[in-house]
């Protein structure tokens, strides 16, 4: 197995490019944004003795070149005849293994650098989300398997049959989609079977009203390249609206990101509200006492270490605010990650919904989860704040995927449903600005 790195200027233009490289089965593994590109990362098959490839855009690491624990591993790769349930539990080991074969000690010998030190802890992070993704994907495999003799003995009516197929060529987990399908047996029209799609998502995902934060100390954490720093700059700007630039402050709390202080200083510059930067805790306690007159004092967090930093932040100032921040189209095992962290989650705050054409996990995750939704972005300006972010929109966005526009066809690149350009129009014409 490789993990292979490809950067794009957007997420539309880095999954095409990893089809395009690797085919239409490539399994993306993270979604990230690096140096103002985005930073897709993808797993392949690791060919026989093929070396690792690397060039400006594409970076490969081999997994198995990590560990010697299990000679057998290799041989198992190279048998041609590995079933799928096999190649995951494989993978999975792969993962778990290189992440337990990197030395502990290289993180305190490269604690000189912080650069490097990040580095290190958001690779192993990577490796981490590996092996959850490829957990989910096993326990999909096997709700699949459970529910294919219920989903062939549904008796649907003809028109609807299009739907029903579309829902099952979405990616959408196997539990949510179960339940809506379920929901379309009594329907004879498209038009009723998406209403009824819509009022049990509708009923599934109803959560009270959550307000943007704009007074007290309130935090930012989420995983990397979810676009805290972003949705920082754009809560400072309604904040600066209500109460003045001089009431508001951001701080930059332990990010060594390249170029991570110097957009920060450009958004607050932009904005017109002061900016800090605390390297530490007693940094970020003195900076605090300091700003306590202020009406609100904004904390961007770093994706790397999220837990210890959030612990840190609320060892200083209990009262806090924490507010997650993740993408539209999170995966299930990034949402999990927020949610198994055992920090107290004041509110969701969902960025990039004006890439986002896959909310599936997104939705499978407030049906089981009632933490609000206060806002939500879908720009890269800091103006693109939505104030308030319904979840019938999001309920929507997924929905649009599953509207016919034709008659259906096996081709999956012409068979008439919503391509990305009409889901652009759809975010036009519904999310305001």
């Amino acid at each position: 197995m490789q993990l292979k790195r490809i950067l794009a200027r957007d997420t539309r233009t880095a999954t095409e490019k990893a089809i395009a490289l690797y085919g239409s089965d490539v399994l993306i593994i993270s979604n990230h944004l690096v140096n103002g590109q985005t930073e897709l990362v993808v797993a392949l098959d690791l060919p026989d003795a093929d070396p690792v490839a690397t060039n400006s855009n594409v970076r490969a690491v081999s997994l198995l070149d990590v560990t010697s624990k299990k000679p057998a591993l290799a041989t198992t790769a190279k048998t041609e005849s590995v079933s799928f349930r096999d190649s995951l539990i494989q993978a999975e080991w792969v993962a778990s293994a290189a992440l337990e074969a990197e030395p502990k000690s290289k993180l305190t010998s490269s604690a000189a650098n912080p650069e490097d030190a990040r580095d290190y802890l958001r690779g192993r992070e990577i490796v981490d989300l590996v092996r959850d993704e490829l957990a989910l994907i096993r326990r999909e495999f096997r709700l699949n398997q459970q529910t294919t003799g219920w989903q062939s003995g549904l008796s649907l009516a003809p028109a609807v049959q299009p739907l029903a197929r579309a829902l099952g060529e979405a990616s959408i987990p196997q539990e949510l989609r179960a339940l809506l399908l379920d929901s379309l047996k009594d329907h004879t029209t498209p038009a009723k079977a998406m209403q009824a799609l819509k009022a049990q998502l509708t009923h599934s995902l109803e959560r009270p009203a959550v307000s943007l934060p704009t007074d007290g100390v309130h935090l930012l954490a989420g995983p990397s390249g979810a676009g805290k720093t972003l949705m920082t700059a754009r809560l400072a700007r309604h904040a600066e609206a209500l109460h003045g630039a001089h009431q508001v402050a951001l701080i930059s709390y332990q990010d060594v990101r390249a170029g991570a202080w110097s957009q920060t200083q450009m958004l607050a510059s932009q904005i017109g509200v002061d900016c800090f930067r605390a390297g530490d805790a007693a940094t970020l306690a003195l900076l605090l006492n300091e700003l306590s007159q202020r009406k609100l004092v904004l904390i961007d967090t770093p994706g790397v270490q999220m837990n210890e930093r959030v612990a840190e932040v609320l060892l200083i100032d209990a009262d806090c605010g924490c507010h997650a921040v993740v993408p539209a189209d999170a995966s299930s095992a990034t949402l999990a990650k927020l949610i198994g962290s055992g920090i107290v989650w004041h509110s969701l705050l969902v960025s990039k919904v004006d890439e986002s054409s896959q909310p599936w996990p997104m939705l499978h995750f407030l049906s089981h989860h009632s933490v609000g939704l206060a806002g939500a972005s879908n720009g890269v300006a800091a103006k693109d704040l939505i104030q308030e972010f319904p979840v019938q929109q999001l309920v929507a966005l997924g929905l649009a995927q599953l509207q016919p526009t034709g008659p259906l066809s096996d081709d999956k690149s012409s068979n008439g449903f919503v391509e990305q350009r009409t889901l652009r129009q759809f975010h036009q014409n519904t999310v305001p600005a």
